[in-house]
């Protein structure tokens, strides 16, 4: 089959063809074709098609996430955009969305706002314009990047061959999936369906038990030294514990830096939200996190400043985050999944912190919930220098081999293509 066939083929198959953008990250290969069907229909004949011509694929939801995975192949192929399925089906009694890969973080909002149901999804770092389902998979789904489990239900899978079928927890299933790391990984029947980077079986459509709202919230920070400490961790290993934070996330000054954000402390800041049904009950646990951190000699303030959008690091917006490819400054996340051990936590910041590559980097670590941490790293480069392209494999190597010698794994275990 010619290069040119090929995309009458995926038009007539239901889909707009069209030449694949720029990416954050240097590695793989640009796509040979960016396919986008219209329809469920569409994209299993679009399936058939690159499967019947050998072409290797990976799917997208909208192209406008980044960083977990990106505008790239790691082999001559094509990426196939779900972002014209676009079907929100909304019980506001219930609180159950379900969503196909086009459904944005907004839309959603809209559809809770227009039934005044009285819930909420967060959108991610990435911005509101970003897909529900495609962060549920890749990213994680709330602030505890570990509640997929509780909040996703009753999967429509479709196979590498092109065949649907449906796919929900079992208790078999659930039980292991509590005990991995990384976790959840998703459903194991056929291959499991989360952090496949694409490349996996597709989810075309899930089901959110959404999180009630909260109307009374208080953003705080905890304010710690220059470098992790055990009592630090313990402290917010039980206030993850005890549920008495609806999100955290520690950071370093250079993390701030990296964002824009200015604060007079020099030192580590743990963010932390706490929410409530009633003021009076804000007030309780604002007093309660107040008192464990006193406890570990450690204090607590208001957040005035707040931290901003991850587009930010490469001079992005969350308005348009589709834009960030085409910016010169590039971008790669690399992360490891740790359990929540605090000596283990500060051995590994030691480690990355003693390695000339890696030394003051900005780092994040966020929770998947009490048992275990993420750690984010994310690396900027100038598209157009070769040296600071050197640069960025370099610290990238210096990573991968510390997480390697801590036996950990990195958050997103996918990329791999599925054997054929």
């Amino acid at each position: 089959m010619t290069a040119t066939a090929l995309p009458d083929l995926l038009a007539n198959a239901g889909a707009v063809v069209r030449a694949a953008p720029d990416s954050t990250v240097p590695r793989g290969h640009r796509p040979d074709w960016l396919v986008e069907p219209e329809s469920l229909a569409g994209l299993m004949a679009v399936v058939g098609v690159l499967n019947a011509a050998g072409v290797r694929w990976r799917v997208d939801a909208l192209g406008r996430n980044w960083g977990y995975d990106d505008a790239r192949v790691p082999e001559p192929g094509a990426i196939v955009r779900l972002a014209r399925l676009d079907r929100l089906d909304l019980d506001a009694e219930l609180g159950l969305a379900t969503v196909e890969p086009g459904v944005t973080f907004a839309q959603l909002q809209r559809a809770l706002d227009e039934a005044g149901a009285p819930y909420r999804l967060p959108p991610p770092g990435s911005g509101p314009h970003t897909s529900v389902l495609g962060n549920a998979l890749d990213r994680g789904l709330l602030a505890g990047l570990g509640e997929r489990e509780q909040h996703c239900r009753d999967f429509l899978v479709l196979s590498r061959e092109g065949t649907l079928f449906r796919l929900d927890w079992t208790g078999d299933e659930d039980d292991r999936v509590r005990r991995a790391l990384p976790y959840p990984p998703g459903p194991h029947s056929r291959g499991t369906v989360f952090q496949t980077g694409g490349h996996g079986p597709v989810v075309v459509e899930l089901t959110h038990v959404l999180p009630p709202a909260v109307p009374y919230t208080a953003p705080l920070v905890l304010l710690a030294g220059p470098e992790p400490t055990e009592a630090l961790l313990r402290c917010w290993r039980e206030l993850l514990h005890h549920r008495l934070v609806t999100g955290s996330l520690l950071q370093p000054v250079a993390r701030r830096q990296m964002q824009g954000v200015t604060t007079a402390h020099d030192g580590l800041v743990l963010y932390l939200t706490v929410g409530a049904v009633s003021r009076p009950m804000l007030g309780t646990i604002v007093a309660e996190v107040r008192r464990i951190a006193g406890q570990h000699g450690l204090r607590v303030a208001l957040d005035a400043v707040g931290h901003a959008d991850d587009l930010r690091v490469v001079g992005g917006s969350a308005d348009q985050p589709e834009a960030v490819a085409g910016r010169p400054v590039g971008l790669e996340w690399h992360t490891a999944c740790l359990p929540f051990d605090p000596a283990l936590v500060v051995a590994y910041w030691r480690a990355n912190q003693d390695d000339p590559a890696l030394a003051d980097g900005p780092w994040t670590l966020r929770p998947l919930d009490s048992r275990a941490l993420v750690w984010l790293a994310p690396f900027t480069y100038r598209k157009s220098d070769p040296a600071s392209r050197s640069d960025l494999r370099r610290r990238v190597d210096a990573f991968e081999r510390i997480r390697t010698a801590f036996g950990l794994t990195a958050y997103r275990r996918g990329g791999l293509w599925t054997p054929r």
